[in-house]
C-alpha cells in the first residue's frame, strides 16, 4: 500500500529491504556472503540486479560468495586495485561469517584510513535449532580492529543508520549491524521522502560543514552528516517511563545494545507510571565515547545496570570480560562517579518482550512483581497461529488483517511479525499483529494478545498460547469434530492439557470454539467461505464491529475480486455463525477447568511460550500441479484429435469453462443514450433480450457482464508483440478442476479473458523482472518496485494509466511467450451493474442504466472503463454473456410496509425495477405501502433519469413522493438530504409507524449525510414519544434488520 502526502510516500515494508536499497544507490563494489534459510524463490531482488551488474550509473561490480576459510582473500584483493579503492565498497556478511574474514582485515586494518569500505552485517546465527540475532562477534571483531560500530536502536531509524555508515564508510572501515531475523520477517509502515535523502553525496556533506577531513573526529562526522540531512544520529538515547517528568529525576538507567533488546525497553517504559527508570540506548558502541555518556546520564542517577549480551561460555561468569559492561566501569572510574554499577548478561537465545523487560527491571530493583500496578496497555496485540502446511485460509489471513487495519484506522501504524518453526509438529507458523500509536516503535514481541487465533488444537500441545494472550482475552479454536460443552469434550477430545485449561479460566480468557466440519460452504464464495468466517471472527471479537461493518470491510478487500455481492458475503457468515461457532459458556465450564488435577507426568510438562524461530520460510512442498503445465500452447491436430475422439479424451464444449458462475447468452434488444450528445458524461439505457437463456432474476439484483476487449485493438498488440499466428491453441487447466483443460486460440485468450488494457498492479513488475536482461529495462523495474520508486508506481497507475499493455511496449526485450503473458496478466473481470426492471413486469428482458466511465490520462488520451465502453459500443443483435449476481437490496417482506429510496444518478436503476415490482402487487390485489423517491443529479434537463416514468407512477398514484434533488439548476447547492428534511413528519410515519425501509444506492460519498437525515427521521419520532435514543446504534439496528439498505460503490 503507497500513500502519497506532499513530498512523502508512506508504504509498508520491511527494514532489510530499505537497508539494502540504500546499499545498492550508494555502493559500486559490492560483496555478499551467502546466508542460510533463503530458498530460491525468495532470493533477495537486491542480489539479482546486482549479479547483472548493474546500478544508475552501470558500474556495479559484485560477486556473492560462499562462508569459508580465507573468504575475505578476493574482496580486500579485488580493493588493493588503486582504481578499484577509489569507488564506495561493501561486503554484505552474516555474523557468523566474520570469523573467517577477521584474519584478511586484520592484516589491512594498518591501512584502515584509505580502505573504504562498509561491512553491513546481518546479525544472525545457528544454535541450538534456532535462529538468534548474535551481535557479540560482530562487536568484538570491530572493536578490536577499531573500527566504529553503527547500531540502530530500532527498526523505523534503520535507513538513517545505513545512510550514515554509508557516509562514515568514505573515510574509512565502517561496521553497520542490524538484527536480522526482526529485519527480514516484520513488515511496518515506511515512510519515503521524494527528495533523494537515499542517496549519499560525501563531498557535499564536507562541502556544507566545513569539516576539515585531516583532523576530524567521530563526533564532527555525526554533526556535519546530522546538520546535512536534518536527522539526529547520535551516540546515545536517553528515553524515561512514562512516570518522569524531568530526566533529571532518573534514579535507576538501564543501559540497553540492539534494537530488540531497546524496543522492548520503550515498550515496558511508555506502560510503566510508577518507576524512576529509563533507558540508555548505545547507536555507536565502538568508539565508546566516554565524554558523552557521562552527559548523558541523569543528574540523580543512582545506579546503572548494563545489558548485553554474552557467549554461552561466560554464562554466570564474571562480567568484568564483557565489552560494554568493562567500558563503562572504566568511564565512570575515570571520571570520578561513584555509582552502583551491575551488568544483566543473557545469551543470544534470549526471547525479549515486554514481560521480560518488565522481569528484568524489577529484580534488578529487588521489587516483587505481583501486585504492582504498572501495566498500561498502548498497542493492541494479536497472535495467529498454524501449522505452516494449513490453507491458504489461515496462512494469508495475517496479511489480509494487517492490509484492513491499514485502511481501519490512518491514525494507528500496524505492524506484522513471521516467525517460522520447521520442527515443531512438521512446521508451525505464528504472525504477531501490533497496532502501534503513532511514531511509536514496532513492537517486536506480542506478550499481550488481545486475540489469539489457534488454526487446530494440535498446536496446543507443543505451545501454551496463553502465556502471550492478556488476561480476559479471547480465544479462537477451529477443531474437526462437534463442540461439546463438557470438560470431558476439551480433556478427552481435543486433549488440550489440563494446565492450558486451567490457564484458561483462571485469566478468564473468553474462548470461541469453530467446528471446521460444520461449515457450510456454498459455491456463490468461490470457495472462500472459511476465509470469510475467519476475518468476521476477528473484525467480531477484535473490535466488536457490528454485523453490516463486518460484511463491509469484508467485502471490500474481497468482494470486488472476486466478484461477490455483499448480501452472499453476509448470508455465509450469519449462516456459519450459527452452526459453527460456538462461543463456550465460561460460568458452566471454567469453574471445572479449575478443579482439575494435573497429573505428576503433566505438571513436569513444559510447553512453550514463544515459536523458536529456525527458518525464515515455510518448510517447502511439492506443488502437485506445476506452473509449467498450467499454460501451454498447442497445435491444431492436437485439438483436432481431442475434437475427434470426444471419448477418449473426455472433450466437452462449454459457454464460459473458466467462469465458476452459471452464465447465460442474451442479446441486445435496445441500446439507447439518454443525456445529449453534447454533455459531458454519456448515460444510457440497454435492453437485454432473454429468449430462451433460462435466465432468472430477483429484485435488487445485479446483471454481472463478461466484457471482451476491442478485437482490434487486441490484433494491433498482439502483432507488435510478435505473434504471427493468431489460431495458434492456448491450452490452459480449469482453475476450480486442475485436471480439465481449456482450449481457446490466442486471439479468443486474449478477446475474452485476459486483461490486457487493465491496470498493473505492482506484482506484474515483480514478475516482469525474470524476462529481461537489458540493464535499463531492469534498472527501471527494480525501481519501480523498491519503496524510492514508489512515487513513480503511482504516477504509473494513477495519472499515466498505464495498462499491461503499455508496459509491454515500454519495455520491448522484456519478452515472456505467450503462456509466460497470460499467466502474469489477470483475467478480465466480470462487472456488475444494478437490474433496472422486474422479471414480473418483463418476463424475457433485462433492463440496465449505464453511464460510460471516461477521463483523461496525463498525457490528455480519453481513457474509458473497459465494461461501460464495451456496452455501450454494442449494436442491437448483439450477444454477450452474463451471469446473475445476488444483492443485499430486497423488499420488506409485507407489501404494505412503505419503501424510501434515495440515489444518484445510475444508483436509480433499481429503484425503476422496485417501483414495477410493486405496481405488480398492487395489481395482484396487495394493498401497498407508501413510496417515497428522492433522487439527485446536477442538472434537471440533462440528467433526470427515468424522470417521465416517475411523474407518470405519482400521477397513477404508485409513488407517494418525489424530492428531486439539482444541485446545480440554481445558484444554492441543494442535496437529497435537504429534500428529506422538507417532508420530515411524513417520512417519520412512513419509516417509524409503519415499519419501512430505507435504500441508498449510487456512490459512497453521501453515505454519511443521508444516515444524518436518516437519524433526523429517528430523532423525531422518539421526540414525540419522549424517550431518548443513540441514533449511531439505532442505525446499525436498522442495518443489521434489513431496513438501512446501502448499496454503494
Amino acid at each position: 500500500m503507497t500513500v502519497n502526502n506532499n513530498n512523502t510516500n508512506v508504504a509498508y515494508g520491511n527494514s532489510l529491504s530499505i537497508n539494502q536499497s540504500i546499499i545498492l544507490k550508494n555502493f559500486n563494489n559490492i560483496f555478499s556472503y551467502k546466508t542460510f534459510g533463503n530458498s530460491e524463490e525468495s532470493k533477495n531482488l537486491l542480489d539479482f540486479f546486482i549479479k547483472e551488474n548493474i546500478d544508475e550509473n552501470g558500474s556495479v561490480f559484485f560477486q556473492e560468495l560462499p562462508i569459508r576459510s580465507g573468504l575475505g582473500s578476493l574482496p580486500l584483493g579485488y580493493l588493493d586495485n588503486e582504481s578499484s579503492n577509489t569507488k564506495n565498497s561493501t561486503i554484505i556478511i552474516p555474523s557468523y561469517g566474520l570469523k573467517y574474514l577477521f584474519p584478511t582485515l586484520r592484516k589491512a586494518s594498518p591501512r584502515n584510513n584509505s580502505l573504504k569500505l562498509l561491512i553491513n552485517i546481518g546479525n544472525i546465527d545457528y544454535q541450538n535449532d534456532a535462529i538468534v540475532p548474535d551481535y557479540l562477534n560482530s562487536l568484538n571483531i570491530a572493536n578490536e580492529l577499531n573500527y566504529p560500530v553503527i547500531f540502530p536502536i530500532n527498526l523505523k531509524e534503520i535507513k538513517e543508520t545505513t545512510l550514515f555508515a554509508s557516509f562514515l564508510s568514505n573515510f574509512g572501515t565502517t561496521c553497520h549491524l542490524i538484527d536480522a531475523p526482526a529485519a527480514k520477517n516484520t513488515i511496518f509502515k515506511v515512510t519515503e521522502k521524494n527528495d533523494s535523502t537515499d542517496i549519499i553525496d560525501a563531498d557535499a556533506i564536507v562541502a556544507k560543514s566545513g569539516l576539515n577531513v585531516a583532523e576530524a573526529g567521530l563526533n564532527d562526522y555525526i554533526n556535519a552528516f546530522n546538520n546535512f540531512f536534518g536527522f539526529k544520529i547520535d551516540n546515545f538515547d536517553l528515553k524515561t517511563s512514562s512516570a518522569i517528568q524531568n530526566t533529571d529525576d532518573i534514579e535507576t538507567v538501564f543501559v540497553s545494545l540492539g534494537f530488540i533488546e531497546t524496543t522492548s525497553f520503550d515498550e515496558f517504559l511508555a506502560s510503566n507510571k510508577s518507576l524512576k527508570i529509563g533507558r540508555l540506548a548505545v547507536r555507536i558502541p565502538s568508539p565508546f565515547d566516554g565524554e558523552k555518556f557521562i552527559k548523558s546520564l541523569p543528574k540523580n542517577c543512582k545506579k546503572i545496570v548494563v545489558v548485553e549480551q554474552t557467549s554461552f561460555s561466560h554464562v554466570n561468569k564474571s562480567s568484568k570480560k564483557n565489552y560494554l559492561y568493562s567500558t563503562i566501569q572504566s568511564v565512570l572510574a575515570n571520571a570520578g562517579i561513584s555509582v552502583e554499577l551491575s551488568a544483566l548478561t543473557y545469551t543470544s537465545d534470549f526471547i525479549w518482550s515486554k514481560k521480560a523487560i518488565k522481569e528484568i527491571v524489577y529484580n534488578s530493583l529487588n521489587l516483587q512483581l505481583d501486585g504492582q500496578d504498572d501495566d498500561l496497555i498502548l498497542n493492541s496485540q494479536f497472535n495467529f497461529w498454524t501449522d505452516d502446511n494449513n490453507s491458504e485460509d489461515f496462512f494469508k489471513l495475517p496479511t489480509q488483517i494487517l492490509d484492513n487495519l491499514i485502511q481501519h484506522d490512518p491514525q494507528f501504524e500496524p505492524s506484522l511479525r513471521a516467525k517460522f518453526d520447521n520442527l515443531t509438529q512438521g512446521g508451525t507458523y505464528q504472525a504477531q499483529i501490533s497496532v502501534n500509536r503513532p511514531n511509536s516503535n514496532v513492537i517486536v514481541n506480542n506478550d499481550e494478545a488481545l486475540l489469539t487465533f489457534v488454526a487446530n488444537s494440535n498446536i496446543l500441545h507443543e505451545f501454551d498460547v496463553l502465556n502471550t494472550t492478556k488476561d480476559n482475552g479471547h480465544l479462537v479454536l477451529f477443531v474437526s469434530k462437534p463442540i461439546e460443552e463438557t470438560a470431558e469434550y476439551f480433556t478427552n477430545v481435543l486433549k488440550i492439557p489440563t494446565n492450558l485449561l486451567i490457564k484458561l479460566a483462571s485469566k478468564q480468557i473468553k474462548l470461541i470454539l469453530v467446528d471446521k466440519s460444520a461449515i457450510q460452504s456454498k459455491d456463490e464464495t468461490k470457495g472462500r467461505t472459511l476465509k470469510f468466517l475467519i476475518e468476521a471472527l476477528f473484525w467480531q471479537y477484535a473490535y466488536n464491529l457490528p454485523n453490516q461493518d463486518i460484511i463491509k470491510k469484508i467485502w471490500a478487500t474481497n468482494g470486488t475480486d472476486i466478484e461477490l455481492l455483499a448480501s452472499v458475503i453476509g448470508d455465509s457468515i450469519r449462516d456459519n455463525f450459527e452452526v459453527a461457532v460456538k462461543e463456550i459458556d465460561s460460568s458452566k465450564l471454567y469453574p471445572e477447568f479449575l478443579k482439575l488435577e494435573l497429573e505428576e507426568k503433566e505438571s513436569d510438562l513444559a510447553l512453550q511460550t514463544y515459536l523458536i524461530e529456525n527458518s525464515f520460510e515455510p518448510n517447502p512442498r511439492t506443488d502437485s500441479s506445476p506452473a509449467d503445465q498450467e499454460y501451454k500452447l498447442e497445435t491444431v491436430a492436437e485439438v483436432a484429435k481431442k475434437l475427434a475422439f470426444v471419448e477418449a479424451y473426455g472433450t466437452t464444449t462449454e459457454l464460459r469453462p473458466d467462469l465458476p458462475v452459471k452464465n447465460f447468452i442474451v442479446k441486445v434488444a435496445k441500446n439507447k443514450r439518454v443525456t445529449p450528445l453534447d454533455y459531458d458524461r454519456n448515460i444510457f439505457e440497454i435492453e437485454f433480450d432473454i429468449g430462451n437463456s433460462g435466465l432468472k432474476y430477483e429484485i435488487g439484483e445485479a446483471l454481472g457482464v463478461h466484457a471482451k476487449n476491442d478485437t482490434e485493438k487486441v490484433i494491433i498488440f498482439l502483432n507488435s508483440y510478435g505473434v504471427t499466428d493468431l489460431n495458434q491453441i492456448v491450452s490452459v487447466a480449469n482453475k476450480d478442476d486442475p485436471s480439465k483443460i481449456e482450449s481457446r486460440t490466442v486471439l479468443q485468450t486474449f478477446v475474452e479473458n485476459v486483461d490486457i488494457f487493465g491496470k498493473p498492479g505492482k506484482k506484474f513488475y515483480e514478475s516482469l523482472i525474470k524476462f529481461t536482461k537489458d540493464e535499463a529495462e531492469l534498472k527501471k523495474l527494480i525501481n519501480l518496485i523498491s519503496p524510492s520508486g514508489a512515487s513513480e508506481l503511482k504516477k504509473y497507475q494513477d495519472e499515466d494509466f498505464f495498462t499491461y499493455a503499455d508496459i509491454l511496449s515500454q519495455l520491448p526485450l522484456c519478452k515472456p511467450t505467450i503462456p509466460e503473458l497470460i499467466s502474469i496478466v489477470p483475467a478480465l473481470k466480470r462487472r456488475e451493474y444494478s437490474i433496472a426492471s422486474s422479471q414480473r413486469v418483463h418476463p424475457n428482458k433485462i433492463h440496465l442504466l449505464i453511464v460510460v466511465v471516461s477521463w483523461r490520462d496525463s498525457q490528455n488520451r480519453l481513457r474509458f472503463g473497459q465494461a461501460s465502453k464495451y456496452l455501450s459500443d454494442l449494436p442491437v443483435g448483439a450477444e454477450l454473456v452474463v451471469s446473475v449476481k445476488p444483492s443485499v437490496m430486497k423488499l420488506p417482506p409485507r407489501p404494505e410496509q412503505p419503501v424510501i429510496m434515495s440515489g444518484l444518478g445510475t444508483g436509480l436503476a433499481p429503484f425503476k425495477a422496485i417501483v414495477e415490482e410493486k405496481i405488480w402487487q398492487k395489481q395482484q390485489g396487495h394493498k401497498i405501502g407508501s413510496i417515497y423517491l428522492f433522487l439527485g443529479s446536477r442538472h434537471k434537463v440533462e440528467e433526470y433519469l427515468y424522470g417521465e416514468l416517475w411523474e407518470a407512477w405519482r400521477d397513477a398514484g404508485v409513488i407517494t413522493h418525489i424530492g428531486a434533488a439539482f444541485s446545480r439548476d440554481q445558484p444554492e447547492k441543494i442535496y437529497i438530504q435537504d429534500r428529506i428534511q422538507e417532508v420530515l413528519p411524513e417520512l417519520k410515519v412512513a419509516m417509524c409507524d409503519e415499519e419501512g425501509s430505507f435504500y441508498l444506492c449510487g456512490p459512497t460519498w453521501p453515505v454519511p449525510n443521508i444516515t444524518a437525515a436518516l437519524q433526523s427521521i429517528l430523532k423525531k419520532d422518539a421526540t414525540e414519544k419522549g424517550v431518548k435514543i443513540d441514533l449511531d446504534q439505532a442505525i446499525e439496528e436498522l442495518k443489521d434488520t434489513a431496513r438501512y439498505i446501502l448499496e454503494v460503490y
